[in-house]
């Protein structure tokens, strides 16, 4: 009877006793590593999230500053009352300078905005540079390579550059090549063909 007795009190303080220390050390490895997966998902997410993000806001920079220039480029040349001013004064590899007379006054260097434009591209700093009436403005930052290249009517490459004051007459088109890279090193790249209209 003590022997019964004695069995069955050992089996219900083993059921009482709960989980062994064995048992609880191997649940505490489980659930950390199970943490250590889970925390290092979420925080590459977010790398990830983060990373397309800054990708994107350049990408957006470019594609406003590409904007900007096919903008002008086209505006080039616009000369209304006939007043024969040089289109593009400066035509080379890092630096374009275009005219224009958009409020008709017969005056490309008067107070009305953006009618005489440049653009120099400083290797050395990675940034486009806007001059407009003696003020230059960086517009963009973060470039490892910026070029114009420039066009006649037939499509031909006008490869002297800087471009004589003939071959400036002679401009139709403009390529504009920009490169850069994100915050994380990756390389973005834009290039557009511009058509210059007033010629």
């Amino acid at each position: 009877m003590d022997m019964a007795r004695g069995t069955t009190g050992d089996g219900a303080d083993a059921r009482r006793a709960g989980m062994t220390l064995v048992e609880l050390m191997v649940s505490l490895v489980i659930f950390g590593i199970i943490t250590a997966v889970v925390f290092g998902f979420l925080a590459e997410s977010r790398r990830s999230y983060t990373s397309m993000r800054q990708k994107a806001q350049y990408q957006q920079g470019l594609r406003a500053v590409m904007s900007l220039v096919t903008r002008e480029v086209r505006s080039a040349g616009c000369d209304p009352r006939g007043v024969n001013f040089e289109t593009f004064p400066v035509a080379s590899a890092s630096q374009l300078r275009c005219r224009m007379d958009l409020n008709a006054d017969t005056d490309i260097v008067d107070t009305a905005p953006d009618e005489d434009v440049t653009y120099a591209y400083d290797a050395g700093r990675g940034e486009l540079s806007r001059t407009v009436g003696g003020a230059a403005t960086v517009i963009l930052r973060g470039l490892t390579n910026l070029s114009f290249r420039y066009y006649d009517n037939t499509g031909t490459l006008l490869a002297a550059l800087p471009l004589s004051a003939t071959d400036r007459v002679r401009i139709r088109a403009v390529d504009l090549v920009m490169q850069g890279e994100t915050a994380k090193d990756e390389p973005v790249s834009y290039t557009t063909r511009i058509a210059v209209r007033n010629e």
